[in-house]
């Protein structure tokens, strides 16, 4: 049986390129033309809504409750849940300025660029911290759990990411 553990860094692995990519796309954003970094935007927000949004979802409603049990429901995944929120409401501002028409060639300085790479530097580094700090509540789960439970929690998870897929 996989662990907890193992999961989320799978799954961290399978989206942290995309996640790396962010901050790899607001570097460069200001040398490209507007449409070659829409096309960017419009990548990186589908990959991320089909893989992230999912993620999110599974180990909100799975992970998160039972952590809150085993902390005796001290509100402590309440900072997650809250990330999730800033997180889709980043990846709606990333889609929202991939739809605004525009010249077709960025211009350094101009209100658009530096929304379009303020919003990919803030995803990008909450998500780095998020997932980090994710992972760091495996092995809590893991000691305190019993491997019946971890192994519910597990199918659960994998059965609702296949649902949101």
């Amino acid at each position: 049986m996989a662990s907890l553990t193992d999961w989320l860094c799978a799954e961290h692995s399978r989206l942290m390129p995309h996640v790396d990519g962010l901050r790899v796309i607001a570097d460069e954003a200001a040398g490209m033309t507007r449409d070659a970094l829409t096309d960017r935007l419009r990548a990186e927000h589908a990959f991320l809504s089909a893989e992230l949004s999912p993620h999110m979802t599974a180990v909100q409603e799975i992970l998160y409750p039972s952590f809150e049990r085993l902390m005796q429901n001290r509100h402590s995944m309440t900072p997650m849940t809250r990330d999730h929120g800033r997180i889709r409401g980043l990846l709606e501002t990333l889609e929202q300025l991939a739809q605004a028409s525009g010249a077709p060639r960025v211009l350094a300085g101009s209100p658009w660029l530096l929304d379009v790479r303020r919003a990919l530097y803030q995803l990008y580094a909450l998500l780095k911290v998020h997932l980090a700090e994710e992972e760091m509540y495996a092995p809590i789960l893991e000691h305190d759990l019993a491997e019946t439970q971890l192994a519910a929690l597990l199918d659960a998870l994998d059965a609702r990411q296949a649902t949101e897929a």
